[in-house]
């Protein structure tokens, strides 16, 4: 009754990440990671007591929430991060107050987990892990900055342009009833919409003459090559600092 877990992630979740968080439904499509994640773990047992946060863990927020009384009353600590910077800041806060630490990661079939008891093992900052090999998709959606970056981001989108959703048509043309009953009961809102709509324009865009292939290729340029770009240079100019 006493005991309590507090997660946090300031991401959102992204469609390619529900093949590899089992705590995601489609629906949960463009929701907060942490809230999503606290929620579905006490729909599986009610009596966990999860407090979701969508706050940076870092420098900028010890003075609140995650102060040295955060720090002082916490049991253990699990991380489950993106980048060797925040996986080193919490390791050594984890060092500082003397807290367990498990540390682990996924990269494509491939995890690693690393358990580090205060006073018994090594920390994570004792040893260096080796280059990374993959992309964070934050990178590839925010700050994309070299040509890996762009040519892992065409490959995710040809994935979803010449197979996932295909693949999502088909389904429909062979059972559109079924289709339309297990889209339904994957999720609402936004998420629902969008996957209707793709459908519907997939449909439009079938059997039409080369006229309506011709625009959707333009409208797709546009979208990907001008206004993506314009959207996110404005979001984050040249010189945006946090």
């Amino acid at each position: 009754p006493g005991g309590r877990v507090v997660v946090t992630d300031m991401d959102r979740i992204e469609v390619s990440n529900l093949n590899r968080q089992f705590l995601f439904r489609q629906r949960d499509v463009g929701a907060a990671k942490s809230v999503t994640a606290a929620a579905a773990a006490r729909a599986m047992n009610p009596a966990l007591q999860a407090e979701a946060l969508e706050v940076r863990v870092g420098p900028e927020t010890e003075d609140g929430p995650f102060d040295d009384r955060f720090w002082s009353g916490l049991g253990a600590v699990v991380n489950a991060l993106d980048n060797v910077q925040a996986r080193m800041y919490v390791d050594s806060r984890c060092v500082w107050f003397g807290k367990a630490l498990l540390e682990s990661g996924t990269l494509g079939t491939k995890a690693n987990s690393q358990v580090v008891l205060p006073h018994l093992t090594q920390s994570y900052g004792d040893s260096q892990d080796p280059p990374e090999e993959s992309i964070p998709l934050c990178t590839l959606k925010h700050f994309p900055n070299s040509i890996e970056h762009t040519i892992e981001w065409s490959r995710d989108l040809f994935e979803q342009f010449f197979a996932e959703g295909p693949r999502e048509v088909n389904t429909f043309l062979e059972d559109p009833a079924g289709a339309v009953r297990t889209i339904q009961s994957e999720g609402g809102g936004s998420s629902q919409v969008a996957r209707f709509g793709r459908i519907k324009r997939a449909l439009q865009q079938r059997g039409g003459p080369f006229e309506v292939c011709a625009a959707f290729a333009v409208l797709e340029f546009q979208d990907k090559f001008h206004d993506g770009i314009a959207q996110l240079l404005h979001t984050f100019p040249l010189d945006h600092k946090t």
